[in-house]
């Protein structure tokens, strides 16, 4: 390991790295364009990101992008569009990716691209004749289970069996410590569709048990979006210990549209992080 780096980006993969080489001990300085950390995501989330973040001793110089580089012995110096300048053993740039389909004779077999490079695929995943595309280089949501999922729907369409895919509520979570979990529509997204919302927002250290019993220093927020007019649950974050876990009961009930009243009525384990959803629910006001 190195013993300072500075990771680029202030995504998904950017937080990620960050977290990983600064619990091995890399003195880390995250980079990000940026006011907030994950800004498609709630607000509130990226702003917990940053704070676990910077409790861990990681350097945030947020609102900044590299603007030029320069190498000044073994270090790596990065000067920012801001006149400051941050230096390192290694650099690292997590500013995330795109569909590389360019000069593959895409045109002669009928597919088509999008503005990105992606390549465009019906419900089925497929892109033409004979022809299916699954994972990154559709550039839907570009996930390990997204692409898992889009295998099982092309080999469906395949096989003469097709159903139609639907990336409704999928979770999206970042390993961090502690993790970033999320699904369905931001309070951002619903407004631009129009849909009338109703929002909480929870921390969970002081509704519920399980975090207390889960660590010393406990952590853990949840934030759930309504649908007043359906009565159903739109959308979910959690910035909290093994939400990457808890967060799949937000993302069924998001994709099933099961209503608010029926999630009211589950009984969850005790003590468990799923708790909070009961707790959560109870302040959701429709």
């Amino acid at each position: 390991m190195p013993e300072t780096a500075i990771v680029i980006g202030g995504s998904a993969v950017g937080i990620e790295t960050a977290a990983f080489l600064s619990g091995f001990g890399v003195d880390v300085t995250l980079v990000h364009r940026d006011q907030r950390l994950l800004e498609r995501e709630e607000p509130k989330a990226g702003d917990l990101a940053g704070q676990y973040l910077a409790d861990a001793g990681i350097q945030l110089r947020l609102n900044a992008s590299a603007a030029k580089a320069r190498k000044e012995g073994t270090q790596s110096v990065i000067g920012l569009d801001d006149g400051t300048e941050v230096s390192a053993d290694v650099v690292i740039f997590a500013t995330g990716r795109k569909p590389r389909t360019s000069g593959l004779g895409f045109e002669q077999a009928g597919v088509e691209l999008d503005a990105r490079g992606g390549v465009r695929v019906d419900e089925h995943c497929r892109a033409g004749d004979n022809t299916w595309a699954i994972g990154d280089v559709t550039g839907i949501m570009p996930f390990t289970h997204v692409a898992k999922y889009q295998g099982q729907i092309a080999s469906a369409a395949i096989l003469g069996t097709p159903t139609k895919a639907s990336y409704n509520g999928i979770p999206r979570v970042v390993f961090s410590n502690p993790e970033i979990a999320a699904a369905g529509l931001t309070k951002v997204q619903a407004d631009e569709q129009g849909i009338s919302t109703a929002a909480v927002e929870l921390d969970v250290t002081q509704a519920i048990a399980r975090p207390w019993t889960y660590e010393r220093e406990p952590r853990g927020h949840l934030g759930l979006l309504a649908d007043t007019e359906r009565g159903t649950l739109i959308g979910a974050w959690a910035v909290a210990p093994l939400s990457g876990e808890w967060i799949h009961q937000a993302s069924l009930a998001i994709r099933a549209q099961i209503p608010i009243e029926t999630l009211r009525d589950q009984v969850a384990q005790f003590p468990t992080y799923n708790e909070a959803y009961q707790a959560a629910m109870d302040k959701l006001r429709l």
